[in-house]
C-alpha cells in the first residue's frame, strides 16, 4: 500500500512540486493583515473586543506592580521568605530570600519588578485555564485527541509568528506580552496536569467508587493528591516557559528584564545582558520555592507535627514580620533598593568573554579549539543528514517516513505524518513550483534531530541519577532553572564568539533550552516508582542494575517518553534563535517575513515547523505507549514478576488504609 501511494504522488504531483499545489496562505494572511491596519481604529471588533481585554491585562500587570512598589524591598523579602517556609521549607525560604536580594544587587530592581508583575499575570491566567483542561483532558481521551494538534501548534509555533498579530490586535505594551506568554506556556500546564492525572493506579481509584466517593470526590480526594509532583512540575513548567520569553515581550514593547537584554546585546555588552538575564533566573528562583512544595517524607513530617495552635502562631508571627518589613522599608529610602548593594557582574563577565575570544577559539588541548569542534559537529552530522533529506525526491521522503511510522506506531499515526507532510509542500514561500518551504523544512529536520538526540543523550543519565538522588537533583535545580529561563540571546554572544555564526551555535542554543525539561520528567519518572515495587523487586535478589533497567525505566517509560517529547518541541521552539545566528532554514523565514511585513512568509514557516512537530510528536508518543495502531494510549507491555508483586502489595496496603 505504501508503494502504491508512493507511485501515487510521484505520478500525480511530479517531481519538483507541482505549481497548483498551493494552499495560498501568505498572500491571504497579508491579506488579512492589511485589513487589521485599515480597520484597527473603528470596526466594533475591536471597540467592544480587543480594546477591552487589553485594558484589562494592562490594569492587571499595573496594578500587581503597583501592589509591589507598595510592600517595598524588605517588605517583598520578608512575605518570600514567609510563604515559601510554609510552602516548601526553611532552606528553600533562605534561598527565595537571596534570590530577591541579589536581584537588587545587580542593579535591576524596577524592571525586574516589571517583569515579575507580568509573570505572576501570565502565570496565573494559564493555571486558570490549564488545570481545568488538563483535568479534562485527562478524563476525557477524545477531548486530549483532538486538542493535541491545537497544543502543538502552540507551544512550537515560533513566538515571533503570533507575536505581530498580538500587535495588531492588542496594540504594543503589556497586553500582546501578556498573550503571547499564555499561548506559548499553556500546552505544558495541560498536558503535565493531564499526565499527573493519568498516571494515578486504576485499582486506588476503584477503592474510591467502592468506598461511595462520587467524581468530584475522586477528583478531590484522590487523583490531585496523588498527582501532586506532576501538577507542582506543571506550575515550575509553566514559570519557566513564561520567563523564557520575556525578551521577546520586550520586542513588543513590554518593559521590564528583557529590554535590558536587548540593550546589553545591541551594545554587544554581554556584562550587561548577563546580568540581566541572571536577575531573570533568580526571578525563576523566587517563583519556583514559592511553589515548588516540599519532597514527601517531609510534608508527611511537616503535616504530622503540626498542630493548629502551632500553625496559628506561626501565621500570625509570619504577617507581623511582613507587616515590620514593609514599614522599615517605607522609612528606609521610600522603599527603594540602596545603591550601595553592588553585585554586578558585568566587568567581570566581559573581561571573561573576551579571553574566551582570544583562547578557546584557536585551540584547546585535546579537543582542539571550538572551530574544530563546529567543523566536525557541520561535516560529519548536519551536513550528512541534510543532503540526504533534500537530495531525494519529496515524495520519498514522505513514503520513507509514512513507511517508518506505520511499522512501528501504526497507519493512524502513518497517516497523520503523511497529511502533516503533504501540507508542507502545499507551502510554496515565494510562490513557485520548486517548494523553498520544503527544501528549508529538510534542513530544519536535520537540524532538530541533531539537537534531539544530543539533549537526550546528556539528559537520560542525569535524570535517572537525579531520580535516585534528592540531593543530586536539589543541587542541580537553580541550574535546570537557569538553562531554561536565561534568555538565549544573552549566551548566544559569547558561543557566536566561540564557534562563529552558522548552524552549530543555534544547535547549542536548542540543547540548553531543551535539556531541563528532558532532566526533570526523567527523574519524575524515576521518583513515581513506589518504594514497595523496588523493595520486592530487591527480595527477588535483583541487583540494583537491575532494579533500573527490569523496574524504574520500564515504569517511567511514560514520563521518559514525555521528557523526549518535551525535548523536541522546545527545540523546535527555539529554531527561529538558530535562524538569527546563521542557522538558516525556517528560522530565517520566520525572521525575514516578520522584520520585512511580510506576515504570509513568517507564518507559512511557522506552520512547517507546527507539521514537523505533529510528526515528531505522534511517532514518539507512540512508540512510548507499545501497542501499535492505538494513538494516545496509555498502556504499557506486561511488567515483569517483581513489578506485578510490588505494584499489588502497594495498592492493598492502600486499600487497607
Amino acid at each position: 500500500m505504501i508503494a502504491a501511494f508512493a507511485v501515487l504522488l510521484a505520478r500525480v504531483w511530479g517531481n519538483p512540486i507541482a505549481t497548483w499545489w498551493n494552499f495560498r496562505i501568505g498572500p491571504w494572511i497579508d491579506s488579512v493583515e492589511e485589513w487589521i491596519i485599515l480597520h484597527r481604529g473603528n470596526h466594533w471588533l475591536f471597540r467592544w473586543g480587543f480594546d477591552p481585554i487589553a485594558r484589562w491585562l494592562h490594569n492587571l500587570v499595573q496594578w500587581d506592580l503597583n501592589a509591589l512598589h507598595f510592600v517595598t524591598w524588605p517588605g517583598l523579602i520578608a512575605l518570600v521568605v514567609v510563604v515559601a517556609a510554609r510552602v516548601s521549607g526553611i532552606r528553600a525560604a533562605l534561598t527565595a530570600g537571596a534570590a530577591v536580594f541579589v536581584i537588587g544587587g545587580l542593579g535591576v530592581w524596577e524592571p525586574a519588578m516589571v517583569t515579575v508583575a507580568l509573570m505572576l499575570v501570565s502565570v496565573a491566567i494559564v493555571l486558570a485555564l490549564g488545570l481545568p483542561l488538563g483535568i479534562l483532558s485527562a478524563r476525557r481521551p477524545a477531548f486530549e485527541r483532538r486538542t493535541r494538534v491545537v497544543l502543538d501548534a502552540m507551544q512550537v509555533m515560533p513566538a515571533f509568528c503570533y507575536l505581530l498579530p498580538c500587535v495588531l490586535l492588542f496594540d504594543i505594551g503589556y497586553p500582546p506580552a501578556v498573550v503571547a506568554t499564555v499561548i506559548f506556556a499553556l500546552p505544558a500546564a495541560i498536558r503535565l496536569t493531564s499526565h499527573g492525572l493519568r498516571g494515578v493506579p486504576d485499582r486506588l481509584m476503584e477503592v474510591g467508587t467502592a468506598h461511595g466517593a462520587t467524581a468530584r470526590q475522586s477528583l478531590l480526594k484522590i487523583q490531585l493528591p496523588v498527582a501532586r509532583p506532576a501538577l507542582l512540575l506543571g506550575i515550575n513548567q509553566t514559570i519557566n516557559l513564561a520567563l523564557g520569553i520575556v525578551v521577546i515581550a520586550a520586542l513588543v514593547g513590554a518593559e521590564g528584564l528583557g529590554q535590558e537584554v536587548l540593550a546589553g546585546l545591541q551594545h554587544l555588552d554581554v556584562g550587561q545582558a548577563f546580568d540581566a538575564g541572571l536577575a531573570i533566573v533568580a526571578v525563576a528562583i523566587v517563583l519556583d520555592r514559592l511553589t515548588a512544595g516540599r519532597p514527601l517524607r517531609a510534608a508527611r513530617k511537616f503535616r504530622r507535627d503540626r498542630t493548629p495552635e502551632r500553625a496559628r502562631i506561626e501565621m500570625l508571627a509570619g504577617a507581623g514580620a511582613v507587616v515590620i518589613a514593609i514599614v522599615a522599608g517605607k522609612l528606609w529610602s521610600s522603599g527603594a533598593f540602596p545603591t550601595s548593594i553592588d553585585f554586578s557582574l558585568h566587568d567581570p563577565v566581559n573581561r571573561v568573554v573576551e579571553w574566551c575570544r582570544d583562547n578557546l577559539r584557536t585551540g584547546v588541548p585535546i579537543v582542539g579549539g571550538t572551530g574544530s569542534i563546529s567543523d566536525f559537529t557541520v561535516i560529519h552530522l548536519l551536513d550528512p543528514i541534510r543532503d540526504f533529506l533534500t537530495q531525494r525526491p519529496w515524495w520519498e521522503v514522505i513514503c520513507g517516513v509514512t513507511a517508518v511510522a506505520w511499522i512501528t506506531a501504526g497507519r493512524r499515526v502513518a497517516a497523520a505524518c503523511a497529511i502533516a507532510l503533504l501540507v508542507v509542500t502545499g507551502l510554496h514561500a515565494d510562490g513557485s513550483a520548486g517548494g523553498s518551504i520544503w527544501i528549508d523544512t529538510m534542513d530544519t529536520l536535520s537540524q532538530v534531530l541533531v539537537a534531539v538526540v544530543i539533549s537526550m543523550l546528556i539528559a537520560l543519565p542525569i535524570g535517572i541519577w537525579a531520580g535516585r538522588s534528592e540531593r543530586f537533583f536539589a543541587a542541580i535545580r537553580p541550574l535546570l532553572d537557569a538553562m531554561q529561563v536565561m534568555p538565549a540571546f544573552v549566551y548566544l554572544v559569547p558561543v557566536i564568539g566561540l564557534f562563529s555564526v552558522g548552524r552549530v551555535p543555534g544547535i547549542i542554543a536548542s540543547v540548553i533550552y531543551a535539556l531541563p525539561p528532558g532532566i526533570r520528567l526523567t527523574a519524575l519518572g524515576i521518583r513515581e516508582v513506589p518504594p514497595e515495587t523496588i523493595e520486592a523487586a530487591r527480595s527477588n535478589g535483583a541487583t540494583k542494575f537491575q532494579i533500573l533497567t527490569k523496574v524504574q525505566l520500564p515504569l517511567a517509560l511514560r514520563s521518559i517518553m514525555l521528557g523526549l517529547n518535551q525535548t523536541i518541541l522546545m527545540v523546535l521552539s527555539v529554531v527561529v534563535i538558530a535562524g538569527l545566528v546563521g542557522g538558516g532554514a525556517l528560522g530565517v523565514d520566520v525572521v525575514y517575513g516578520l522584520t520585512k511585513s511580510e506576515l504570509g512568509l513568517g507564518v507559512e514557516a511557522g506552520i512547517a515547523i507546527v507539521a514537523l512537530a505533529v510528526v515528531l510528536d505522534r511517532m514518539t508518543q507512540a512508540w512510548a505507549v507499545g501497542v501499535r495502531g492505538v494513538a494516545g494510549s496509555t498502556r504499557l507491555r506486561t511488567p515483569p514478576r517483581a513489578i506485578r508483586i510490588g505494584k499489588t502489595k502497594l495498592l492493598d496496603q492502600l486499600e487497607t488504609a
